[in-house]
């Protein structure tokens, strides 16, 4: 258990201990919110917090891959700065926020970083991707299963985000383009959330700027049109190159938010 005022305990909770009254906390309209709802639900790796099981009153959600943490409830200061603390030890504790949200005067004070993002969104078949699909002669498009994830040079990176391979596998989407054996580029989603998934893609350096993430995102969002879920798009504004692509394909509905970090004292953490 961890202190949090003077008035409440928090303890950390495992996602099976997650009830509809814990997750009702947290709000669907913050930035990045899916990414909470999937630490939640035990798919995307973090920690979680409450003061009280049965009635909760406050809450936290830290998404351990970009380090976010989601206050949820009746929250102070003081218990901001807490878990701030508390995360920061293992890791950056990033919070994000819009222009006029109330929540930013209770933030600790003298955050390390800041980024201006976007997100954006695309509905179910709200764009056509047929000039994107085109496979370039040599080369080819899987939707991944185990055997190919297991050979991906990005191995190491999903199951840090994830936790544990078979929760990709089991609420994820994953599109790779290879050269015979060598992977170029990768397109995958995490869980649904709402009828959503966040969509995200990352290309070898060597095949970077030729257009192979515009295809594995393109033959990515296929899939979800097949399934019937809009999907979700969140970069950095001055990442250009991202936001050119979520563009071209169909992403609309740009919301800014703001995005402020703490790093863990005597260490080196680059963003980006």
């Amino acid at each position: 258990m961890y202190e949090h005022t003077m008035s409440s305990i928090l303890m950390e909770i495992q996602p099976i201990q997650v009830t509809p009254a814990i997750r009702a906390l947290f709000s669907h309209q913050i930035p990045t919110s899916l990414r909470c709802f999937a630490v939640l639900a035990g798919e995307n790796s973090g920690r979680i917090f409450v003061d009280d099981l049965i009635q909760p009153q406050v809450g936290y959600v830290w998404e351990r891959d970009d380090g976010t943490l989601y206050p949820g409830g009746v929250v102070d200061s003081a218990g901001l700065s807490v878990m701030v603390d508390l995360l920061k030890r293992q890791s950056i504790v990033a919070m994000s926020f819009r222009d006029g949200d109330p929540m930013i005067d209770l933030f600790p004070p003298d955050p390390v970083a800041g980024a201006e993002c976007l997100e954006l969104e695309r509905p179910v078949r709200g764009s056509d991707l047929s000039p994107f699909l085109a496979i370039p002669e040599g080369f080819t498009i899987h939707r991944n299963n185990r055997e190919l994830i297991e050979k991906s040079p990005r191995l190491d990176e999903t199951i840090f985000r994830y936790g544990d391979l078979d929760h990709y596998l089991n609420t994820g989407l994953d599109v790779c383009i290879m050269h015979g054996d060598e992977y170029i580029s990768d397109a995958g989603t995490d869980m649904e959330v709402n009828g959503v998934r966040e969509a995200g893609v990352v290309t070898e350096p060597a095949y970077r700027k030729l257009g192979f993430g515009t295809l594995a995102v393109a033959h990515l969002l296929v899939w979800c049109d097949e399934l019937g879920v809009s999907t979700y798009w969140d970069c950095v504004r001055l990442n250009i190159g991202s936001l050119k692509m979520a563009r071209k394909l169909g992403f609309i509905n740009e919301r800014s938010y703001k995005r402020l970090a703490w790093f863990p004292p005597d260490r080196e953490i680059r963003i980006g």
